[in-house]
């Protein structure tokens, strides 16, 4: 779960610039083929929650579900603002709070890990 998590993270901070960037890399657009990457990641975390279910009384499983419930919103609000091409600043400001929803649940994974693994 440890990695599933860290994955996620990392490609919400990587979704997060590319909010901020407006989409824009090296001076071109973040094409929808790009956007795979963020979408396949939470596939393959579903799948793995999907295996890991004997373990859903546990509180770090049912964080990292929550987690990808909130990633998925995060992907799924960013590649909106994406397609629509419409920057302003209410938008941007709640897709932040997106991405600090799920570094937040993230770090309550790592917690409950830690406490589980005790």
């Amino acid at each position: 779960m440890t990695a599933n998590t860290e994955l996620i993270a990392e490609l919400a901070d990587k979704l997060a610039d590319y909010c901020e960037a407006g989409f824009m890399v090296d001076g071109r657009a973040v094409s929808s083929e790009e956007m795979g990457e963020f979408y396949y990641a939470l596939k393959k975390a579903r799948a793995f929650a999907t295996m890991r279910k004997a373990d859903s009384e546990r509180p770090s499983y049912r964080e990292f579900v929550l987690m990808l419930d909130q990633y998925s919103a995060f992907v799924h609000s960013a590649d909106l603002y994406r397609i629509e091409g419409n920057r302003d600043a209410a938008r941007l400001a709640a897709l932040k709070d997106q991405h600090e929803a799920v570094e937040a649940a993230a770090a309550r994974i790592r917690a409950e890990l830690r406490s589980e693994s005790h």
